[in-house]
């Protein structure tokens, strides 16, 4: 096996693993009294040490360097991680999973294409326009589709939005690693951001007072969360990252959602409309006629 489809194949098993989140936040909403902001708490909790001993690991030598002119930018990347897990998790507890990851996974690089040229100077030709404008087309098929054999469900309607404020958290995230990437080792980075928006999270947790009740499967389920599709999965994405080039990373991250797609249906039972499929495949057609005019 070559070093290079070997990177190639841990970038694959990262996305894969993330497609997971979604399926395992919806089987613990059915198996115990939890609620969304806790399992955010769960995941960016058990996830942030491991985290920093992979920064440990890998970015030993590298000087600190925590600028106070920066104070804003790491300020917006931990609210707005903490904001993704809330709004995330939130939006599986409401709508299809399916629908929840297309619409957070594939709108957010969209809304950092749109929102970049603004807030760090880079450029987007008419291409990006045009092809940001029909994704967000398609998020918009997807958001308003409506159930089998129903109308467009109050509920399910709340969850594809709370699923879009969840692609504008992890926008806002992306933009802001993006600029703190120009002094700071990306490893440092995810884990300075996961450790603060646990300490953002852990107060509205507290404050929350809702009962938390799990079975021992539940348990293993909240730190599989943290440990697997979180720590783990970005462990293998960033050593595979070493040969497989950013744009080529791209493409192969969406495999998230389409492993989430598969997961929800062999074990949720989870089965879209024809509206919400067309929906998904006018987003994907514009994210990736705008991943390919950016390469």
């Amino acid at each position: 096996m070559t070093a290079s489809f070997r990177a190639y194949l841990l970038v694959l098993i990262a996305a894969s693993l993330w497609g997971t989140i979604g399926v395992a936040g919806k089987l613990l909403y059915g198996l115990g009294q939890v609620s969304p902001l806790a399992l955010g708490l769960f995941r960016v909790g058990v996830a942030a040490p491991l985290l920093g001993l992979l920064s440990w690991r890998l970015d030993r030598g590298r000087p600190w360097h925590l600028r106070r002119r920066e104070g804003a930018w790491w300020a917006l990347a931990m609210g707005s991680m903490g904001g993704y897990q809330l709004f995330l998790f939130a939006a599986v507890e409401r709508t299809d999973v399916t629908l929840a990851i297309f619409l957070a996974i594939c709108t957010a690089p969209v809304l950092v294409a749109l929102a970049a040229p603004l807030l760090l100077g880079e450029r987007l030709n008419r291409g990006g326009l045009v092809s940001g404008g029909l994704a967000l087309a398609g998020a918009a098929l997807v958001l308003t589709a409506p159930a089998p054999g129903e109308g467009i469900a109050t509920g399910r309607l709340a969850g594809n939005l709370l699923a879009l404020g969840a692609a504008v958290c992890w926008a806002a995230y992306a933009i802001a690693a993006r600029r703190l990437v120009r002094s700071h080792p990306p490893t440092r980075i995810t884990f300075l951001t996961f450790a603060g928006a646990a300490l953002l999270l852990a107060p509205l947790v507290f404050w929350q007072a809702r009962p938390l009740a799990l079975p021992p499967l539940g348990w293993g389920l909240a730190f599989y969360l943290g440990v697997v599709p979180t720590a783990l999965a970005y462990f293998l994405y960033v050593r595979g990252l070493v040969h497989v080039p950013a744009a080529t990373s791209s493409f192969l991250a969406l495999v998230e959602p389409g492993a989430a797609a598969l997961l929800s249906a062999l074990l949720l039972g989870e089965r879209l409309p024809l509206p919400a499929w067309a929906g998904v495949g006018v987003l994907l057609l514009g994210l990736l006629w705008l991943i390919r005019i950016t390469r």
